[in-house]
């Protein structure tokens, strides 16, 4: 068994990070497979000529299927890590901070509908960037806004989709 670095020269896969990136992928893969079988019960178009409100999840469903599958094809022909240093050994992420992260995001769903979008993605996101580690205010508020404000115009402008205003504004 060869500890070469893999083309690129990035070191290999350890077990559980190539298991960990094998199940996302499954699990990515069955929501994916899900939106086509719920879309093929989308009522069709009465015009000819229209593609229906089908086609556009069918779409976006494929594609996340041929995504994930050249996620596993790569993650299982990437090599194996090398064992571990323990001196140089990098901090490892919790369970804990994936839990609150989860967390987070009920909370800032559930937040949502009282505060509104332009309250609550700012504050998650900027929860969400601290958390993963990234410390300097002024950049995470600055990127919090303009994400925030970037996901309003997408929904609101480009899809013609309202945004939760919150029932305290209302």
């Amino acid at each position: 068994m060869s500890h070469a670095p893999a083309p690129g020269g990035k070191a290999g896969l350890r077990p559980q990070d190539r298991f960990a990136t094998l199940v996302i992928a499954v699990l990515v893969m069955a929501v994916a497979v899900a939106a086509i079988v719920v879309a093929g019960d989308f009522p069709p178009t009465m015009l000819e000529t229209d593609v229906g409100p089908a086609r556009f999840p069918i779409i976006f469903a494929v594609a996340l299927l041929v995504l994930c599958a050249i996620l596993v094809f790569n993650t299982l022909r990437a090599p194996a890590a090398p064992p571990d240093d323990p001196a140089q050994a990098a901090p490892k992420a919790s369970y804990g901070t994936v839990a609150i992260g989860i967390a987070a995001t009920a909370v800032c769903l559930f937040a949502m509908e009282y505060v509104g979008h332009a309250i609550a993605t700012p504050i998650y996101l900027f929860g969400l960037m601290w958390l993963m580690g990234r410390r300097n205010l002024i950049a995470n508020a600055a990127i919090a806004a303009v994400l925030t404000a970037l996901i309003y115009a997408a929904f609101a402008y480009a899809l013609s989709v309202p945004l939760p205003v919150g029932s305290l504004f209302e």
